[in-house]
């Protein structure tokens, strides 16, 4: 039974587009998962932070296919 348990688990694990580990719990964006912990840091993190722009550079992802979405339904 714990094998099952563990194989489950696996199975529902999706990689974070920020910190790109393995994690189960978070976010979808379109096609993009991010973990609740790196969700969290996003909305906390000051503009002058130096880790605010390194998250800006992941999420162009998300905005670069919605642009190839919306481009798509046109």
């Amino acid at each position: 039974m714990r094998g099952i348990l563990s194989a489950k688990k696996q199975n529902s694990l999706k990689e974070c587009l920020i910190c790109e580990m393995e994690k189960d719990l978070g976010i979808h964006l379109l096609n993009y998962f991010i973990c609740k912990e790196c969700e969290h840091e996003i909305v906390t993190t000051e503009t002058d932070n130096s880790n605010y722009g390194y998250y800006l550079e992941r999420l162009k992802k998300v905005r670069e296919a919605l642009s190839a979405t919306k481009n798509k339904v046109h």
